[in-house]
């Protein structure tokens, strides 16, 4: 009673439901640690277990895939978290069919990338992409039901489920490695049990949270399209790194620059889904209200995630001395990216603020002017100097980001 009275005390200050975020935030918190404690160990693994090529080969191909997630509906989770947060629930298994359709795309977008490399005699590359051609497509349908538990406000059901598709997928691939640490199982385990846990708590969500019968679907399939086409070349910028760092530089400096970047990710994706908590809220809530509050939530994301770069920059050197010593040359540059997390919380704000008053024009025009910046930054600079020029260029990023995005918000959602 006496933490419930301390938080509903708070709330003068945050200016927030603080109960809201203290339920939601904790199994938020301890979902992303718990992955990230899993992944840290995989991490590690291939750190010490495999050769910097392979290791390097097994994300640059990877990369490569997700490149292709531009033949996917890649916006329609966004479209559905909003329709289930404002009541129409009824959504899920209706975009679920629906992006089972359009990927075909995508599948046959694998087919045509490995039948490139099956035909210049690189059979590593070739069948890879026919392995991940029979799962990626239908996994990224199915982890819709991701977007559901976030529309209702289940936040323990989805840690839980996060948590365990991340015990799975490392154990699958800790397998590979200790059993053959090649390349091609490495990809197999990766495509196999992350397609195996989405399609179980696929199923677990529909059978716990029987989503009704669909009455008005088309509105959330017209705007998870346009998202989609919003941010259509935002799988080319996400990847753009890693595939200038492999072809210019080799497959062992991406294994340097992914050990580099592996911290830093996940506290990026950890503050990412802190912020999306607040989603639902966003979505019932007009501009003049969010305006309120706006300048002041950044500062708090700007002080949190400086708080959080300086704590990641002094264990640094530790971690990597103890964990991972055959990458030490990885620390300065991870270092350099943890300042990117000072800017990580007011960009995942400012976006689902977009999403969530479904500012579609803003939001095309923001992911326009974030990718082409991303893409001009990581090719000229990643091309000039390799692992450290992507690394000024992620910073660069993260900071001309947050500024585009306030610029946006501020000048349009106040008319």
């Amino acid at each position: 009673m006496r933490a419930h009275g301390f938080l509903r005390w708070s709330e003068k200050y945050f200016k927030t439901d603080m109960v809201y975020v203290a339920k939601g935030g904790f199994w938020i918190s301890f979902g992303q640690a718990t992955s990230s404690v899993l992944s840290l160990l995989l991490i590690i693994a291939f750190a010490n277990l495999l050769p910097k090529e392979t290791y390097g080969t097994y994300r640059y191909i990877l990369s490569l895939a997700g490149v292709l997630n531009i033949f996917a509906l890649t916006g329609m989770n966004s479209a559905v978290a909003r329709a289930v947060a404002a009541g129409n629930e009824g959504v899920l298994k209706a975009s679920v069919r629906y992006q089972f359709k359009w990927n075909l795309l995508m599948l046959a977008a694998f087919w045509v990338l490995g039948g490139y490399y099956f035909i210049n005699g690189d059979f590593l590359f070739a069948t890879s992409f026919l392995i991940l051609s029979i799962f990626v497509p239908s996994t990224l349908a199915l982890n819709t039901y991701g977007a559901y538990l976030e529309g209702k406000k289940q936040f323990k059901i989805a840690s839980i489920s996060s948590i365990v598709s991340t015990f799975i997928y490392t154990i699958g691939v800790l397998i590979a490695i200790l059993l053959s640490g090649e390349v091609v199982w490495l990809i197999a385990a990766y495509a196999i049990t992350t397609f195996a846990s989405t399609l179980f708590f696929y199923i677990f969500t529909v059978r716990k949270f029987p989503p009704p019968a669909a009455t008005t679907t088309g509105e959330t399939l017209t705007y998870g399209r346009k998202l989609t086409f919003i941010g259509l070349i935002a799988p080319i910028a996400s990847q753009i790194d890693k595939i200038i760092l492999a072809h210019f530089w080799g497959p062992a400096q991406l294994a340097v620059y992914s050990l580099a970047i592996a911290v830093p990710d996940r506290a990026t994706s950890f503050i990412k889904n802190l912020v999306g908590l607040g989603f639902p809220k966003f979505a019932t809530k007009m501009p003049g209200e969010i305006n309120t509050m706006f300048y002041k939530r950044i500062f708090q994301g700007v002080s949190l995630g400086a708080l959080a770069a300086l704590a990641y920059v002094l264990v640094a050197p530790y971690v990597f001395q103890y964990l991972l010593p055959q990458y030490l040359d990885s620390v300065l540059y991870s270092q350099m990216l943890a300042v990117g997390l000072i800017f990580a919380m007011p960009n995942r704000y400012v976006s689902l603020l977009l999403v969530s008053q479904k500012f579609s024009r803003l939001i095309f025009i923001n992911n326009l002017i974030q990718s082409a910046v991303k893409i001009l930054l990581y090719v000229v600079l990643g091309i000039w100097g390799g692992v450290l020029g992507l690394v000024i260029a992620y910073v660069l990023h993260s900071f001309i980001g947050m500024l585009v995005n306030m610029a946006i918000w501020r000048k349009n959602s106040s008319v």
